[in-house]
């Protein structure tokens, strides 16, 4: 059977490791690169099923990036069911935490600290979704 033409468009199955041994179900991942789109950005999809520190210290990056909170019922994906802690800065000193309850979109403007970042109660898995704007991931301290 010939390869239809507009095959080139579609990607299955693409995932990627874990960097967190909390995090066991596969990820899902978007990465638009030079053979598929071309535009810089990533996307990917994590479960949270149990509580874990995802990244315990502050940082920032030099793109912007979301980060994206959603429900794992997939009927109520605004009821959140865990609660999340994120500590974002715009200067490095001053620590403001924020407690996250339900379903929540995050902006990350480039230079801005953000973490720790803790997943505090899970009663029931939801998603950590993260799109960032870059080629590559990269942390500055």
């Amino acid at each position: 059977m010939a390869q239809l033409k507009t095959a080139k468009y579609l990607r299955t199955g693409v995932t990627r490791k874990s960097n967190h041994p909390e995090i066991t179900a596969p990820i899902p991942v978007l990465n638009s690169n030079e053979d598929f789109g071309d535009l810089g950005f990533t996307m990917y999809w994590e479960s949270i099923t149990r509580p874990f520190t995802h990244a315990p210290e502050p940082h920032k990056h030099e793109f912007p990036q979301y980060i994206i909170y959603l429900g794992g019922d997939t009927n109520n994906m605004l009821d959140l069911g865990g609660v999340v802690e994120i500590t974002l800065s715009e200067d490095g000193q001053t620590m403001e935490k924020h407690t996250i309850t339900k379903s929540t979109t995050i902006y990350i403007p480039p230079g801005l600290y953000h973490g720790p970042l803790v997943y505090k109660k899970v009663d029931r898995p939801f998603m950590f979704i993260d799109i960032f704007f870059a080629r590559a991931y990269e942390r500055k301290k």
